[in-house]
Parts: structure tokens; sequence; C-alpha cells
């Protein structure tokens, strides 16, 4: 059907559903029956409760003259659409299929749907994207969720590969039982092999992969038998790596038990209770540095860094996902050994106080889950969110120490985050269209 401009309705009335509930009675049939309305500036779906400007729709245009069909790369800039973009008087035609539009500079668009539902909410969106939304956990949760531990073998498979990225991007912990550790070179190691099955190594300083023995005089806490407490890794990287794997190829030893916590669940708790020592802790810059063996990094990020843009109206209300008005936590950044001095003209007297109350929530017994790593087990953890320790250790008398042999051994690395979310993705869209 064609359908000519409404002049006397302003856009704005168009952005709820919740409009057809004020609306006078001789006009919410039009409005609710009809395909679309349109205003002097946007389109509207009463069917999908969203309203398109037309400025918008002009630029997202799917053609093949905006779009190329093979790369699907966009051919023209948003800059480059008119302010006063519209379409023609009667020249928007609704179909079963999707939406035709002629616009006054002669340009034929059409909309199918599916595309106008998808972008019409940020959770249709987020659906769309196949994204995994976070949820937050204490010792009680994350216990009773099926996927936290699982078999080396079993991820080979589609379906089970699919659950452990899933555990992994939704929970940020992921335990591996199985995990051959015969091959110990950088080169033979099974983590190589175990890492290219979740995305793609993150090179550092440190190389590729890693090992983390204890080492007398060491350069790093980590390579010694000494206590550990709650930390991230390369806090003094711009871009800390996102993911983590450890491999346990050697535990001859007594103790050395592998600690984890959710500084997710740890702020959003300090939002409820604190809110002032959340806000303090958000806006409080804290310098990280690493000085040492030849290296001079440093870099500063708050404990509980924020989403740069606020969040979309619409976006859903589960742990750790924002709501409207309510800035989404994008990240924790807390790793006390390798912290500077705090900046003299940027740290509150108050900053000393919400850390404190923050670092007591990390530390509380009933939000740390324990686990001691068995040789073949491998931990992948998100290392922007959970933070990870260790408790002190000893030998355990087996002899496995002699002739300078490392009784405790872990092998690790890094992982970016993209790579993981795009395997996540591809895999979810193919497993569902498989089972169709």
């Amino acid at each position: 059907m064609n359908l000519g401009y409404q002049c006397g309705l302003r856009a704005h009335q168009f952005l709820t559903p919740a409009f057809s509930r004020q609306i006078i009675p001789s006009f919410r049939r039009t409005y609710t029956e009809a395909r679309v309305q349109t205003t002097d500036s946007r389109l509207i779906v009463p069917t999908l409760g969203a309203s398109f400007p037309h400025r918008w729709l002009r630029d997202a245009c799917q053609c093949a003259a905006c779009v190329h069909p093979s790369t699907s790369q966009k051919l023209r800039r948003t800059s480059d659409i008119p302010a006063d973009i519209r379409p023609i008087p009667h020249g928007i035609t609704s179909q079963d299929s999707g939406i035709h539009v002629e616009w006054v500079d002669n340009h034929k668009s059409f909309y199918e749907h599916s595309f106008l539902e998808r972008y019409s909410s940020s959770p249709r969106l987020s659906s769309f994207h196949k994204d995994v939304q976070p949820i937050s956990w204490d010792v009680s949760t994350i216990s009773q969720v099926p996927d936290l531990y699982m078999t080396y073998e079993a991820i080979n498979k589609p379906p089970q590969l699919l659950s452990a990225i899933t555990q992994l991007t939704r929970y940020g912990l992921l335990f591996l039982t199985g995990v051959p550790n015969t091959e110990h070179t950088n080169k033979t190691c099974e983590l190589r092999k175990l890492a290219n099955i979740f995305g793609e190594l993150r090179e550092t300083f440190y190389g590729e992969l890693w090992d983390v023995k204890n080492i007398r005089n060491s350069k790093n806490i980590a390579y010694t038998n000494l206590d550990l407490g709650m930390h991230m890794d390369l806090l003094y990287f711009e871009h800390p790596p996102r993911y983590q794997i450890l491999h346990c190829l050697r535990n001859r030893v007594v103790g050395g038990t592998s600690r984890f916590v959710d500084g997710l669940h740890a702020a959003e708790t300090l939002r409820k209770t604190h809110p002032v020592d959340f806000d303090t802790l958000a806006t409080t810059p804290v310098p990280f540095h690493y000085v040492n063996d030849g290296h001079h990094l440093h870099h500063e990020h708050p404990t509980i860094e924020l989403a740069s843009l606020p969040p979309a109206i619409g976006t859903g209300s589960s742990t750790g996902i924002s709501t409207p008005g309510v800035s989404k936590i994008k990240h924790i950044n807390y790793s006390p050994p390798f912290q500077a001095p705090l900046l003299l003209d940027s740290t509150p007297p108050a900053f000393y106080g919400a850390l404190g109350r923050y670092a007591a929530l990390l530390d509380d017994p009933a939000n740390i889950l324990d686990y001691t790593l068995r040789e073949g087990d491998a931990v992948l953890f998100d290392n922007r969110r959970v933070l990870h320790a260790r408790t002190s250790f000893t030998d355990d008398g087996s002899g496995a120490g002699a002739y300078n042999e490392t009784t405790r051994w872990l092998k690790g690395c890094y992982l970016e985050a993209d790579a993981i979310l795009d395997r996540g993705r591809v895999l979810r869209t193919k497993l569902e269209k498989e089972s169709l």
C-alpha cells in the first residue's frame, strides 16, 4: 500500500509502543493496523514498536549501489547523506517481504522486515550478533554451572566447543581436564593446539607461550613458591590481554592451590551497597608499571572501567549488563603486585576507603573458588574480569625436584578476545542452521 505523510504527527510520539495507549481513539485504529506510518522525519513500524529516522534509513540502504555485493562493505559515507533527506510523496510501499522507499534524490531502497526488526532495539541486535551476556558469580552460583568443568576430548566436537566458548565468555572461567602434558616445548606442546582451538595467540614480551616455574632469584613473583595474591596480568599495558590459559604440566608440591574471584560480581555488589565508592573507583586512575629485566612499561586504568558510550535504551538488565541510565562495566583493573605509587594530583582521599571495601569483597571466602590444578588440567579465564591467585607451596618430598627439575610447572599463553567471540558466533550460527 502507498502511504503519504501524516503531517500532524510528531516524531517523538512513536518512540515507544506505550504511546498507542495515550492517543485518541480515532487514531488508535490507524496506528495499530497500518504496517507503517510516516512523519516529516521518520518511518514508524508499529508492529516493531520502533521508528527509523529517514537519514538513518537512507544511510542503512543495503542495495548493491550502497553495499558491495561480494565484500559486504559500505560504499557510501554517512556524512554524505543530506540532513533533509526524505521519501517522495507516496514513495513508501509496504509489502509482505519488506518496505520499498523512493527518495527525493531518485535513489530507491528496499528494507526487509527482518532487517528492520534486527535494528529496532538493542536486545534484537544483540541477538542477531549472537552476543553472550556476562553473568556474575560467587562460589555458590559458579559451583552449580554444569559447563564449569569439561574434558579436553569433548571440546573437539563442535557442540561441546560452543558450550566451552559460551562458558568462558559468559562466566569468565572454564576448567578442562585430560589435556596431554607429555610435550613440553613451545612448538610441540598441547597448549598451542588448545589455544588454536579457541582463538589466536597474543604475543607479549614473554613470547607466545611461557612457563611458570618456581625459580630462585626470579624477576617475577609468579616464578617463586610464595603466596601470590589476587591480581590480573599485564595491567601496565595499554590493552592488557583479555583471556589467559594455564596448563599444568607438573604438580609435585604441597599447596599451590589456584584461586579465582569474579571482579564483576564484586563491582556490582559495591555498586549496590556503596554507590559512592563505586563511582570513586570508576573515575580514579590507578598507575601500573613494570620496570625490570630490560623492560619499562606503564599505564593507568581505573579499578572499575566503564563503557565509554552510554547504554542504549532498551538494553536488557541481567547482571553485568547495563540498564538504561546505568553505565555498563567493561573491565576490572586490579593488580596490587604491579601497582605503581598513586598519582598525587588525581587520587582523592576517598579512594583509599573505596579500594579497601572493594578488596574486602574480593577477599571474601564466599566469592573465591579454589581449585588445585592436577597434571593435565588447564584453566581458561577472562583476565579483564576474573582475578587469579595462588597459595604458597613446598616440595612434596617425592624427589621430583632433583637435578634442578621444577616441582611445579605451568605453561601459559594469552588469547585475543575478538577471535574467540568470532569463533563462537560463527559456530553458534552454523549449529542453529543445522538444527533446522
